[in-house]
């Protein structure tokens, strides 16, 4: 598997000099390619005139670690266009675009990638070529054999971050086949069962909908004041506010997925079964919501943080289809059903339930679990900002 560790690095004129000449380099090859691409569909994987140039100045191993990003952005570019030409890209690419440049709002972004038997770091310290010597803020995470370490400096909070990468032993899959069932949804974020576990449990996802749209108005309003008194779109305070929200939002997920998986595995679960997102956006009859999943709402994120951290554990995550899972009684299997917000009622033999428990419940059924005496509401957890915790049943 591979991890990365993160960390901040204290500011020096070393890393803005040694940055600015590896974005110089990127943007000059970037440019060379670009404009091959445009005239002769073709050009050189390997610069050696640019080498040439940059290796003096920046190291030769560097140089190449810069040519080898470049590469890697090239070959995805022109794996996607293959792609299009048959017409089998993924659904959420649109538009094929070649590799952009170090560059954001007019400056170049400053970057620095340094090759994994370049560099070494001890538990205060970053030792980089040439005798440089950082001091850094942070703790190493994950332990294994170290990869590329890439320096970025972020121009919103004014600091060097360093992304160290980490190859470790991915953990064998357990055996059995206990599986453990996950609705996902926006009003409640996740809905949980598991064969044995008498009553659902939820992650409300109302306390963070709230929270997202508390920073939405703030940003909303400093637009405002921006547009007002010099007509600009953006500052670096707004994409502060921005991150502001993201990073809030991120925190409540990675806290429900550590939970879940976590409390997984100290279950025995070995399979974590995900209904399979399908038309999502304007399915919620709540508009603060429905203007959340449309701007901002990553279920993609979800997933992803999903698997990566079952992948940890040595537990299997799969993706089942919901078609009609919130239509169907999970008792009689009727389709005579009526459904009203989160209420579900079914007109055949009068079960009335949370939708999102019929929701996992169905997931459930389709494995072929019984899910007989199981409570028809949640248990819900709420999120406090810090931690969820437990609340009274609906």
């Amino acid at each position: 598997m591979e991890r990365a560790n993160t960390f901040i690095i204290e500011d020096n004129q070393v890393l803005q000099e040694l940055a600015d000449r590896c974005a110089r380099l990127y943007n000059e090859l970037n440019f060379e390619r670009r404009q091959a691409y445009i005239h002769y569909k073709k050009f050189e994987w390997y610069p050696k005139h640019l080498y040439e140039k940059y290796a003096p100045i920046i190291g030769s191993a560097t140089a190449q670690q810069i040519i080898n990003k470049n590469n890697e952005a090239w070959k995805s570019f022109l794996a996607l266009k293959r792609l299009e030409a048959k017409g089998k890209l993924p659904k959420h690419i649109t538009k094929v675009s070649m590799p952009r440049y170090w560059k954001k709002n007019g400056k170049r972004e400053l970057r620095i990638l340094i090759r994994n038997d370049c560099y070494r770091i001890d538990d205060k310290y970053l030792y980089l070529p040439k005798g440089v010597k950082l001091r850094y803020k942070g703790k190493l995470k994950w332990k294994g054999k170290q990869g590329r370490l890439e320096i970025i400096y972020d121009d919103v909070d004014k600091v060097w971050r360093g992304f160290m990468s980490i190859k470790i032993e991915k953990p064998l899959l357990k055996g059995g086949n206990k599986p453990l069932y996950v609705d996902l949804g926006i009003i409640n974020l996740a809905t949980v069962w598991f064969e044995g576990l008498k009553q659902p449990i939820a992650f409300s996802g109302k306390t963070i909908l709230a929270d997202w749209w508390y920073w939405t108005k703030k940003i909303a309003k400093e637009q405002s004041r921006l547009a007002k008194i010099n007509k600009t779109k953006t500052s670096r305070k707004i994409r502060r506010l921005y991150r502001i929200r993201q990073k809030r939002f991120k925190h409540a997920v990675n806290a429900m997925v550590k939970a879940i998986v976590d409390n997984a595995c100290k279950l025995g679960i070995t399979r974590i079964v995900l209904g399979k997102l399908k038309n999502v956006r304007n399915n919620s009859h709540n508009n603060k919501a429905n203007a959340m999943v449309n701007n901002f709402w990553s279920f993609a994120y979800i997933i992803k943080r999903f698997k990566e951290k079952a992948e940890e554990y040595g537990i299997e995550v799969v993706e089942a289809s919901e078609y009609k899972t919130s239509s169907k009684c999970p008792k009689c299997h009727s389709e005579n059903v009526k459904t009203k917000g989160r209420l579900f009622k079914c007109l055949n033999c009068g079960l009335e339930a949370n939708r999102d428990v019929v929701g996992v419940l169905n997931i459930a059924c389709l494995s072929g679990d019984k899910v007989n005496g199981v409570v028809a509401h949640p248990l819900l957890l709420r999120w406090n900002g810090m931690k969820w915790e437990f609340k009274r049943t609906m």
